[in-house]
C-alpha cells in the first residue's frame, strides 16, 4: 500500500507504519525524521519500506555520488540505483551545476544497514525522482527504527555540501572517525604493482633500502608474503603465516626494515579463506558464500568463532612481528547477496552488517590498545562513515596507470573523508616512459598521499631524479597540500585544476592545457603543471619573484613580474612554478 506524508510517498506492506516525527529547516538544510514500525510477521517476510519524492530543482546539470567514479551524468528515473551498507559506499548524492554549485544534496543517517538509493530525472517533467528503500529483517529483534533524511538546497560549492554531510555523520550521527597518525600522511612505497606476489625478504629489504634513499619512510608489503604460489588468486589466504621460502623469520625481517628507517604495513584479505588453506576445513561450515573466481570463500562474521579468529590473527601478527599497520583488503566481500548462507542458531548476530561492525570494532580496538598509532588502510568502495571508525588511510580503487581516475577519485574522496588520509592508487612509473609524463602522475595525486610502486632498480637516473624532486616537494609541503582548505574546480570535467591554502601559502595543480588558474594572493604560491601544455595562465595582482623548475627540479627561469589580471607564465611539462611576493619599498 502507499500512503502520503507531506511531500513523500511511502510504499509498505500491511502491518508496517510510517510517520514523520520531526522536520527541521535551517539556512537551506532540511532534516526530516521518519519513524518506521513493523510487526514480527513483516520481519519474517523481510518486507520493505520505500520512501519516494519529487523535487523541481532549477540549475541541475550533473550528479555526484559516493560510488560514481568517473561518471557525473544524469540518469532517467527508471535507472541509477545504488546500494549503501556499512561495508560499501555511502548514502549521499549531490546534484550540481556547471559552476560546481550545489543544487540539491541528499543523504541518510542510516549508513550501516543495506539501503537502496535511487536518483533519476523524470523525462516527462525534468523533475528529480528520488527514493530510498530498505528491508526490515536486518533490524534484528527490533520492530521500529528512525532514519533522518538530510536535504541541502543551499547554493554552496558541491565540495562544501558533501563535506557538511560528512561532518553531520561524524558529529550528529555517532560515526566519529578514528585517529590519524602523522605517518598516515607520508608518501609510501607499495610492493603490489612492482612485485605482485613475487615478494621475498631479500627483495623487500633491498627495495626498502632504495626507497629510503629516494625519500620514503613507509612501505606496504602486499599479497604474496603468505604463499609460495605466485600464480595469482587467493587459494592460500586464511592461514596468515609467512611463506617459509620467502620470509623464514618475519620478526627478524621486519626488524631489519625498521633499522633502515622504514615503517612496515602488511596486507591481509580480511574475509577470504582459500580453498587450499589449512583453516578451510575448520571454517567450511561457517562460510558466508563461495567465491570460485577467487579460489576462496568468504568467512561469515555472524559466527563468534569467526570473529574471534580474525581478531586473534591480527593481534598475534602485531605482537609477534611488531608491525606498524595493516592493509585490510576485500572488506566489501561482506556484502548482502542472494548467495549468502541463511541464518542459523549457531550465529549470535543474525544481521550481516551488524556482524561486520562488531568484527571490525573488535579488530580495531584490539590493535589500538596494543599500538595507539596503528596504521589501517582501506580502499574504495569501503569508504563510508562507519569505515572511518575503523581505518585512517583510504586509498583510491585500483586504477594502474590511470591519471584521470587517480586524480578525480582523490579529490572526490577528500570531500567525504574529512581528516582521514586519502591515498592515491599506486603509481607504476614505467621505465620506458618519458620522465616528464611520469611526473604528471605525481602531480595528479599531489592533493592526496602518494603511493609509489615502481621497481626502483629498473628506473633510469632521470626518472629517479624526477621522482626525488617531486617526492621532496610532497613531503616538504605536506601540510599545505593536504590542508582542509581545498578547492577543486569543474567537477563535471573531472577537475581541471585545484588549489589548497594554508597560512600564507597556496598550492595549485593544473590539469588542462592553457587553463586560467586563480591562486590566492598568498606570500608563497606553487603552481604544478600537470598538463601537456608548456604555459599556464595565472590571474593575480601584485609583484612576485618567479622561479620556474623543470620536472627534475632544475631552475629554468628566474625573474620578477608584476601581475595585473591574467598573465602567461612558461613552465615545462611536469614542472613547477614557485612565486614569492616581492617586498615593495615604502615611499
Amino acid at each position: 500500500m502507499n500512503i502520503q506524508l507531506e511531500n513523500f510517498t511511502v510504499r509498505m506492506a500491511d502491518g508496517q507504519t510510517c510517520a514523520i516525527q520531526t522536520i527541521s529547516e535551517k539556512d537551506g538544510v532540511t532534516k526530516t525524521v521518519f519513524r518506521f514500525g513493523w510487526t514480527k510477521e513483516n520481519a519474517e517476510r523481510d518486507d520493505a519500506f520505500t520512501v519516494g519524492w519529487m523535487a523541481d530543482v532549477p540549475g541541475v546539470m550533473y550528479q555526484w555520488n559516493a560510488c560514481c567514479r568517473l561518471s557525473r551524468d544524469l540518469n532517467p528515473h527508471w535507472d541509477d540505483r545504488f546500494h549503501s551498507m556499512l561495508s560499501s559506499h555511502a548514502p549521499v548524492t549531490c546534484y550540481f551545476d556547471g559552476a560546481d554549485t550545489n543544487r540539491y544534496c541528499w543523504a541518510l543517517s542510516e549508513c550501516g544497514k543495506l539501503v537502496e538509493l535511487k536518483n533519476g530525472l523524470r523525462d516527462q517533467t525534468g523533475s528529480l525522482n528520488l527514493h530510498f528503500s530498505f528491508g526490515v529483517q536486518q533490524f534484528t529483534d527490533q520492530y521500529e527504527t528512525q532514519i533522518t533524511l538530510y536535504v541541502d538546497t543551499r547554493p554552496v560549492p558541491l565540495r562544501s555540501a558533501v563535506e557538511d554531510v560528512a561532518a553531520w555523520w561524524a558529529q550528529d550521527c555517532g560515526m566519529a572517525p578514528m585517529n590519524v597518525p602523522n605517518d598516515a600522511r607520508d608518501p609510501l612505497y607499495s610492493f603490489w604493482y612492482s612485485y605482485h606476489q613475487d615478494v621475498n625478504e631479500a627483495d623487500v629489504e633491498a627495495e626498502c633500502r632504495r626507497a629510503k634513499e629516494l625519500g620514503f619512510s613507509l612501505c606496504i608489503v602486499d599479497d604474496g608474503w603468505q604463499t609460495e604460489d605466485s600464480g595469482g588468486s587467493y587459494p592460500y589466504c586464511g592461514d596468515w603465516l609467512p611463506a617459509p621460502g620467502k620470509f623464514p623469520d618475519m620478526a627478524a625481517h621486519v626488524r631489519r626494515v625498521h633499522e633502515l628507517g622504514m615503517k612496515y604495513i602488511l596486507w591481509y584479505s580480511v574475509p577470504l579463506i582459500g580453498y587450499r588453506s589449512a583453516h578451510y576445513e575448520r571454517f567450511r561450515n561457517m562460510l558466508l558464500r563461495d567465491e570460485p573466481g577467487l579460489s576462496a570463500a568468504v568467512l561469515d562474521p555472524r559466527y563468534p568463532e569467526t570473529r574471534e579468529f580474525l581478531i586473534q590473527t591480527f593481534r598475534n601478527a602485531l605482537l609477534d612481528w611488531d608491525l606498524d599497520g595493516f592493509k585490510l583488503d576485500f572488506i566489501d566481500c561482506w556484502r548482502e547477496s542472494s548467495a549468502n548462507a541463511p541464518y542459523n542458531e549457531r550465529m549470535d548476530i543474525p544481521a550481516l552488517q551488524d556482524a561486520v561492525d562488531v568484527c571490525m570494532s573488535g579488530i580495531v580496538q584490539t590493535l589500538m590498545q596494543m599500538k595507539p598509532n596503528i596504521l589501517l588502510e582501506f580502499r574504495q568502495s569501503y569508504i563510508g562513515p562507519h569505515m572511518k571508525r575503523f581505518g585512517n588511510l583510504f586509498r583510491v580503487a585500483d586504477c594502474a596507470g590511470d591519471y584521470l581516475k587517480n586524480r578525480a577519485s582523490i579529490l572526490d574522496l577528500r570531500m567525504l573523508m574529512g581528516d582521514q588520509a586519502v591515498h592515491s592508487d599506486m603509481l607504476m612509473m614505467a621505465p620506458f616512459e618519458d620522465p616528464r609524463i611520469n611526473a604528471l602522475q605525481i602531480i595528479s595525486c599531489m592533493f592526496g598521499v602518494m603511493q609509489f610502486s615502481g621497481r626502483l632498480e629498473r628506473l633510469d637516473e632521470n626518472t629517479l631524479k624526477m621522482a626525488r624532486f617531486w617526492l621532496s616537494f610532497l613531503k616538504e609541503h605536506k601540510a599545505l597540500l593536504q590542508s582542509k582548505n581545498l578547492t577543486a574546480y569543474e567537477a563535471h570535467l573531472l577537475y581541471t585544476w585545484a588549489k589548497t591554502v594554508e597560512g600564507d601559502a597556496c598550492a595549485v595543480g593544473v590539469y588542462a592545457v592553457d587553463k586560467v588558474v586563480k591562486p590566492d594572493a598568498a606570500g608563497t604560491i606553487y603552481i604544478a603543471n600537470g598538463s601537456m601544455g608548456e604555459r599556464v595562465f595565472v590571474e593575480l595582482d601584485g609583484t612576485y619573484r618567479v622561479r620556474v623548475f623543470d620536472c627534475f627540479g632544475e631552475v629554468q627561469t628566474d625573474f620578477e613580474k608584476t601581475f595585473a589580471g591574467v598573465e602567461q607564465l612558461p613552465v615545462p611539462i611536469g614542472g613547477l612554478i614557485e612565486m614569492k611576493r616581492a617586498i615593495v619599498p615604502k615611499k
